[in-house]
């Protein structure tokens, strides 16, 4: 009887162990077949709002994660770095110091989809980019981590923060000379003045036919004349001593913003000579005069790469280099 006892717990003990060993087994190859698999049919993307954001002003990023797999990620962090002069305020799980450093923790379902959109306000006018993200996984039972790194191509130009008064628009006409005129005999279609009675000495084609049904009796148009012409706006941001005037600099880059902005808008060719030097191909930044919309869009991503820690060359050198475009027309 001892002996029939003794061989069932020493049967008992044996299935035990079997057990226990099975158990080991398959969490042995479920973590292998989750280290193996985890980032198959993964996405994850971050990316900048498409519009550019005002110096001072609020933008977005979006943080998008798709688990194309049915696979169920317990814990899923990514991380991303950016430069601190965009600020994600009090949010956790942010860290700055030279850089902003971004990590969100995420648990995600296999085949689900998560967006997250992440507001920060712009510091300092510049071009900003995000790299790269940095993801880590722990296992099955969040002991292992596993790492990955995904490329990232995003970027936002944050512009030159607005200047506007009529202060500045005064000194704007003084500098270019364009002043409107009510006296041409050339008028500016582009130069839109008010609107009066219809008399029988005006032409059909400035008829408002709008205002005209508004108020029932023949309206037209008032425009004022112009005299155009070619600007080119330079702009030194040389340090002739050892000593940094970055926020001098930085004022002269709003003041040239807003100069080009005005000329722009009045249908002027307007370029820009500068010794700034371009942020991400460190070299002098120059833009040929031109006129319309897509002109102030180049002019203004010019002045938000300029990079003042870059030393720059003389100004005297650089405006020998682009004198040609000085002396053209």
């Amino acid at each position: 009887m001892k002996s029939r006892c003794l061989q069932r717990n020493g049967e008992d003990k044996m299935i035990l162990l079997l057990i226990l060993a099975g158990g080991i087994l398959a969490q042995i190859l479920a973590e292998k077949y989750y280290q193996k698999n985890w980032a198959r049919g993964l996405k994850v993307e971050v990316r900048f709002q498409e519009e550019p954001v005002r110096q001072g002003g609020e933008g977005f990023l979006m943080e998008i994660i798709e688990n194309e797999k049915g696979l169920f990620l317990p814990v899923l962090q990514a991380g991303f770095a950016v430069s601190r002069n965009l600020s994600f305020g009090q949010e956790e799980n942010t860290s700055v110091s030279d850089q902003s450093y971004k990590r969100d923790i995420f648990s995600v379902m296999g085949r689900q989809r998560i967006i997250r959109k992440i507001p920060f306000r712009t510091l300092e006018r510049g071009y900003y980019e995000i790299q790269k993200i940095d993801l880590v996984t722990r296992g099955i039972l969040l002991a292992d981590e596993h790492y990955e790194t995904l490329l990232c191509n995003t970027y936002l130009y944050v512009y030159p923060k607005k200047i506007s008064g009529e202060k500045w628009e005064t000194l704007f006409r003084r500098i270019s000379g364009v002043y409107e005129s009510r006296k041409r005999l050339l008028e500016d279609p582009f130069q839109f003045r008010g609107i009066r009675e219809y008399t029988p000495e005006d032409p059909m084609n400035k008829i408002n036919w709008k205002a005209s049904a508004r108020t029932g009796s023949l309206m037209v148009n008032q425009l004022n004349s112009a005299v155009s012409g070619n600007v080119c706006i330079l702009l030194d941001v040389e340090d002739e001593t050892v000593w940094k005037y970055e926020e001098i600099h930085e004022e002269g880059i709003r003041l040239a913003a807003a100069a080009a902005e005005y000329f722009l808008s009045r249908g002027i060719e307007t370029g820009l000579i500068t010794n700034g030097r371009d942020c991400k191909e460190k070299s002098e930044l120059f833009l040929p005069g031109q006129s319309g919309r897509s002109q102030e869009a180049k002019f203004l991503q010019c002045l938000s790469r300029i990079d003042l820690r870059q030393k720059s060359g003389k100004f005297s050198d650089c405006l020998e280099r682009k004198k040609e475009f000085l002396t053209a027309k």
